[in-house]
């Protein structure tokens, strides 16, 4: 099993060395980047390869390109004998059917995709990371999943794209929620140093409590309490910050519905939170208007 990548990235580089820790053979690189497929090539022990050689000494190729990029490689790749090959790219959100005529190349093809935010090259600690997979016949790979020890589940074509969103509101979005809760926190006197000092024992400490109590168990603050006095108190102080307050009605909506799973609040409790957090009431005496 000889394995080769097209794009040395972050994903590119990571990925491979992982692979290179499971002791899989890591052929080499190709990239636009002489400087790039050579410094991954050094990161797996691998070497720089220029592209009709990667696809001729590789079984298993994965083009880690940006999405953009894929289709193009992948019509690049048909000029060459491909039969036999297994070939995934690593998008989130596009499917294998990218890969256009691969039944008449006799090659197999597949999306690939970790729930993981890459920082750089050398994330290759992705033991507990979980990969999405699809494409036809699966089992054509068992042996190369079972040797790469990875935690995967299989997923159809037509859920890639919600899949991709979800991973966006874990991972990009919780970056933007910080910007958020920075900006106003900066509006307090903190500076930038105190935000991210502030933040993220706060961020931390309720990711903990995810994976410690499910996610339905770790919903904390005024509205799993029921508390509309500060609700009021804190759409009021965003009404100057209009589009970050109506993320926290959204938001907040959400974190209602929670509630009302777990059964913490009264009917009449959970109506006068829902109004106050879609302004379908005043917010100083809660009447309908």
């Amino acid at each position: 099993m000889n394995i080769g990548f097209i794009g040395a990235g972050k994903v590119g580089c990571s990925f491979g060395h992982y692979l290179k820790q499971q002791n899989l053979s890591i052929i080499g690189y190709y990239s636009r980047s002489t400087a790039s497929s050579s410094y991954a090539a050094h990161l797996t022990h691998s070497s720089p390869l220029e592209f009709a050689e990667l696809i001729k000494k590789s079984d298993y190729i994965f083009i880690t390109t940006p999405d953009c990029e894929i289709s193009n490689i992948w019509n690049r790749m048909l000029e060459y004998p491909l039969a036999g090959k297994r070939i995934f790219h690593m998008s989130g959100c596009l499917s294998s059917n990218i890969f256009c005529g691969w039944k008449e190349k006799q090659v197999l093809c597949y999306s690939i995709h970790p729930l993981f935010s890459f920082a750089d090259k050398n994330s290759s600690h992705l033991e507990d990371v979980v990969f999405s997979i699809e494409g036809n016949y699966i089992e054509k790979i068992k042996n190369f999943l079972e040797k790469s020890h990875l935690q995967y589940f299989i997923i159809e074509e037509k859920n890639k794209p919600l899949y991709h969103a979800s991973a966006v509101f874990v991972s990009n979005y919780m970056v933007t929620l910080a910007k958020i809760a920075e900006d106003l926190l900066k509006k307090c006197g903190l500076n930038q140093f105190q935000c991210v000092n502030a933040i993220y024992p706060l961020m931390k400490s309720t990711l903990e409590n995810i994976k410690e109590k499910q996610i339905v168990n770790s919903l904390t603050g005024p509205i799993i309490r029921g508390d509309e006095e500060t609700v009021k108190r804190h759409i009021e102080n965003l009404n100057q910050y209009k589009k970050y307050r109506d993320i926290y009605r959204s938001l907040g909506e959400i974190a209602l519905e929670i509630a009302e799973e777990k059964k913490n609040l009264s009917e009449e409790k959970t109506n006068q939170l829902y109004k106050i957090l879609r302004g379908d009431c005043n917010e100083k005496n809660c009447v309908n208007i």
